[in-house]
């Protein structure tokens, strides 16, 4: 089992697909690291196409999950993670009810998800595209990934 580092360029196989995602943090929030993760149908692809353009978003997970479940492997190091961050900003809200849009959006600088920026009931489109803050399991990234998700799609915008 490996550890995966910030720079890593990780090729996961889980469930009979392949997902590409780029480490960006260590261990943030309750075990998970930020990454990248590119936006794929499930089939392999080759190193050069994974590059800072290619479509995708940033999300923290767990990758235990698809360690244990499927098999994780270093494929490459990137030294320049910057072009990598979509947004510097993480949004939080405590609706969770299905079908429900959040009244009040809370918004963190990434450097520090424990620190508030400012509440708001406005969403700009800058706080729309900010990263989800939240841990999500990788069986949910993973289907994410094959739908083409960014965090300006979140239901309960």
């Amino acid at each position: 089992m490996i550890r995966q580092g910030s720079g890593d360029l990780l090729e996961i196989k889980f469930e009979n697909n392949y997902y590409y995602v780029v480490v960006l943090t260590k261990a943030v929030m309750f075990g998970g690291n930020i990454i990248f993760a590119f936006h794929g149908d499930g089939s392999r692809r080759a190193n050069e196409s994974l590059t800072v353009v290619s479509p995708g978003f940033n999300v923290c997970t767990d990758l235990l999950y698809p360690k244990k479940n499927g098999v994780v492997v270093r494929i490459g190091h990137i030294s320049d993670l910057i072009p990598f961050w979509r947004t510097r900003l993480a949004k939080g809200t405590n609706e969770w009810r299905k079908g429900m849009k959040a009244q009040e959006w809370w918004i963190y600088r990434i450097d520090d998800l424990r620190e508030l920026i400012t509440r708001t009931q406005t969403m700009t489109p800058e706080y729309a595209s900010a990263m989800d803050h939240e841990m999500s399991s990788f069986d949910l990234v993973a289907k994410k990934i094959i739908a083409g998700y960014t965090p300006n799609q979140n239901s309960r915008l």
